[in-house]
C-alpha cells in the first residue's frame, strides 16, 4: 500500500478513536445521573459494528476502532423501557443501590441516523446464514429507538485472563414461599419448568466453602475458553479458577450486598403489597454479574455487575409474577422432595 493510500486511513482511524474517547469523558461514566438529552454525546458515523452475542432484551456489539466499551442495543418488546428512561433508572435508583467499584461502567449514547435499520438488516442477514441463535430469530431492534448503551467491555484482554458470568438470581428465600419449603424460590421455579440442573443461589450466598463451591462448579467453563494460553493442563487451570471464584464469593461483598437488597427492597414476596421497591427487587434479582479472572494475579477477580434492566409492574407483569408464585405453591413445587436443593 502506497503512503498516499496509507496515511488517510491512520488519520481517519486515529480521528474515531479520539472521538469515540473523547464521547465517552463527556459523560461522567464512574458516578451516573440523570442527564439531559443536550448533554448525550453521538456515537461516531464511522464507528462500525460487529454482532457480538445476545439474549431476549438486547443485542450487543463491538466497536471498531476498538474501545474498551461493546454497545447494547435494545429490541422491540411490549415490557421494555427507552433507554433514556433506562438510564434515568440506572442513575437514580439502581446505581445507588450498589457500592460504586461492584458496578459496570454504562453511559448512554445517541445513535446516528440510519443505524438501527441497518444492523436490522444485517440481523436478518444473520439468520439467513445461520450465525445467529434460531431461538433469537424474528426479533429485531426498536426502529424508534434513539440511543444505546456504551457498556466496559469484561472480555479477557491478556491470554490469561478468563470470563466468569452468572445471574445469581433469588439469594433469600422468597418471603411469600410456604413455611418448611424443601427448594428455595428459584429451585422451584426451574423444576416447575423442568429445565436442567443448575446451580441454587442461596449455595452461592451461603458463605459456606462447601456450598459456594457446590454452586461455583455451575458457573465455570467445562473446557479452556477460546484465546486462552493454559500452563500445565486445563484440569490445573480449572482447579485454580474455582478457588479464585469461590474466594471472591466468601471474602468479598457482593453476595451480602445482594443479600441485603433482596431482604430490604421485598420483605413480603409477589403474594404481597408489591409496595415501593418490590420492582427495585426484582431488578436486583435479574442482573448480571461478570467476573474477570487473571490467573496470574492474586486474587485477580474484577467484578462488574450489570443488566440492572428497570422493571415495571405494566404489560401483565404484576399477575405473571402472582400468579406464578401461587403456581409453585399450589402445585407444591416448593415443598416437593428429591432435588439438590435443601435450602
Amino acid at each position: 500500500m502506497t503512503s498516499d493510500v496509507f496515511l488517510p486511513i491512520v488519520v481517519t482511524t486515529i480521528a474515531i478513536t479520539l472521538s469515540l474517547l473523547l464521547l465517552i469523558r463527556l459523560v461522567n461514566i464512574f458516578t451516573p445521573r440523570p442527564i439531559t438529552t443536550m448533554s448525550i454525546p453521538t456515537l461516531p458515523t464511522e464507528t462500525q459494528l460487529s454482532y457480538l452475542a445476545e439474549g431476549a432484551a438486547n443485542v450487543i456489539y463491538r466497536l471498531t476502532p476498538p474501545s474498551r466499551f461493546l454497545l447494547r442495543l435494545r429490541k422491540t418488546l411490549a415490557s421494555s423501557q427507552p433507554n433514556l428512561s433506562a438510564y434515568n433508572y440506572l442513575s437514580t435508583t439502581a446505581y445507588p443501590l450498589f457500592p460504586a467499584h461492584l458496578l459496570l461502567t454504562t453511559t448512554l449514547i445517541r445513535l446516528p441516523p440510519s443505524l438501527i435499520s441497518s444492523e436490522n438488516i444485517r440481523l436478518k442477514a444473520l439468520e439467513a446464514s445461520g450465525q445467529r441463535p434460531k431461538k433469537r430469530h424474528g426479533m429485531y431492534l426498536e426502529t424508534e429507538e434513539e440511543y444505546g448503551f456504551l457498556v466496559a467491555d469484561m472480555t479477557p484482554y491478556t491470554p490469561r485472563q478468563i470470563l466468569v458470568e452468572f445471574k445469581p438470581k433469588w439469594v433469600v428465600q422468597s418471603p411469600s414461599a410456604p413455611e418448611g419449603a424443601k427448594r428455595c424460590r428459584t429451585c422451584a421455579l426451574r423444576a416447575m419448568k423442568r429445565q436442567g440442573g443448575g446451580f441454587c443461589p442461596l449455595d452461592l450466598a451461603s458463605g459456606e466453602k462447601r456450598r459456594v463451591a457446590r454452586a461455583v462448579e455451575f458457573i465455570l467453563p467445562t473446557k479452556a475458553p477460546k484465546g486462552f494460553e493454559v500452563f500445565g493442563g486445563w484440569e490445573e487451570e480449572r482447579k485454580m479458577l474455582r478457588e479464585k471464584v469461590i474466594g471472591f464469593l466468601l471474602e468479598g461483598e457482593l453476595m451480602e450486598v445482594l443479600k441485603g437488597l433482596q431482604r430490604r427492597l421485598d420483605p413480603e414476596g409477589p403474594l404481597g403489597s408489591m409496595r415501593e421497591g418490590f420492582t427495585d427487587a426484582m431488578t436486583v434479582r435479574d442482573l448480571t454479574a461478570f467476573l474477570r479472572v487473571d490467573m496470574d494475579v492474586d486474587p485477580g477477580v474484577e467484578c462488574g455487575v450489570g443488566d440492572l434492566d428497570m422493571k415495571t409492574k405494566e404489560g401483565g407483569k404484576e399477575e405473571y409474577w402472582r400468579a406464578t408464585e401461587k403456581m409453585l405453591i399450589e402445585e407444591g413445587w416448593y415443598d416437593s422432595k428429591g432435588s439438590v436443593c435443601e435450602l
